[in-house]
């Protein structure tokens, strides 16, 4: 574990929000009250997660590879390709980080793209080599050999879980051609869809909200071309290669973070949200309602 200073405005005197020991782990998770960027702090690092002994896969879902862990990542790729429409074009390069299973990468591929995925767990690899014919690389992306631009880079629900996420979009950045598109999907701490208990985890050491990444994206080299945010659960980013930019969320938004943080721990029990969340039709008509923000209306303010 590594005490760290906040990533996005380098202000190292967070909030308290949580604090949770894990065997031999104290895991306290904090709100910079300058940007509201919610993080682990100290961070946890891959060596941290692997003295549990658990793998990649073990330590997020736990689950083994079967049909309903095969459903719900494509009920995940429909809602992609929906946002994902007419951008995507025959012939590019592109790079998926975190591929997993290999359906968003294989989805490139069918789109004529030429798709290659990075993916550090092996067992998860194997099947999407196995499956779709993939090219995988497994590796972390922090320790991937990749000699290629691309057109296009994608990484859903990968952000959350690195150590150092300003590093992780920058090597991005340096893998983009010139006009080169980046895909992120990853939660949204101003509206999330698991139980107050399950929102800070051994496994995530970052909790973004739309400004927060947004400014993130800007300081490492890209410009927000589109934004989807979800009712509840996440929200997913469309940028472009661009220059960096020194753009900070309003320093309001750190109070409208704590306060979806303390309305989530009664809310979701008020409202019976553990219920709901498992009715496919309610999710389907109201988790995952969305409304989009393109690059000249970010859902909240920021400043340069």
């Amino acid at each position: 574990m590594r005490k760290i200073a906040c990533p996005l405005c380098q202000n190292d005197a967070g909030r308290p929000v949580r604090q949770r020991i894990y065997h031999h782990l104290t895991v306290t998770t904090v709100l910079c009250p300058t940007c509201g960027l919610v993080y682990h702090n100290p961070i946890l690092e891959d060596s941290d997660r692997q003295a549990l002994g658990l793998s990649h896969r073990e330590l997020h879902t736990n689950e083994a590879i079967r049909p309903r862990t095969l459903q719900r990542v494509r009920q995940r790729l429909a809602r992609q390709a929906a946002f994902l429409e007419h951008v995507v074009q025959p012939g590019w390069q592109t790079l998926e980080i975190g591929c997993g299973l290999g359906l968003f990468s294989d989805w490139l591929n069918r789109h004529g793209c030429v798709a290659v995925g990075v993916e550090p767990d092996r067992q998860q690899a194997e099947f999407a080599r196995a499956q779709f014919g993939l090219e995988i690389i497994q590796s972390r992306f922090e320790d991937a050999v990749i000699d290629r631009t691309c057109n296009f880079l994608a990484s859903s629900h990968v952000i959350e879980h690195v150590p150092e996420p300003r590093a992780f979009l920058s090597r991005l950045r340096a893998l983009a051609a010139p006009g080169g598109l980046l895909f992120l999907e990853t939660p949204n701490i101003l509206a999330p869809k698991v139980s107050p208990r399950r929102v800070f985890s051994l496994a995530h050491n970052f909790y973004f909200s739309p400004p927060t990444l947004t400014a993130m994206l800007a300081q490492t080299g890209w410009q927000v071309v589109k934004t989807r945010v979800f009712y509840q659960d996440s929200f997913m980013v469309l940028a472009r290669a661009a220059h960096v930019h020194d753009i900070r969320p309003d320093p309001q938004h750190a109070e409208e973070v704590w306060q979806s943080i303390v309305r989530h721990r009664t809310a979701y029990y008020l409202r019976l949200m553990f219920l709901w969340r498992k009715i496919p039709l309610w999710r389907r008509l109201r988790m995952y309602r969305y409304q989009d923000f393109p690059a000249r209306a970010q859902p909240i303010k920021v400043s340069v």
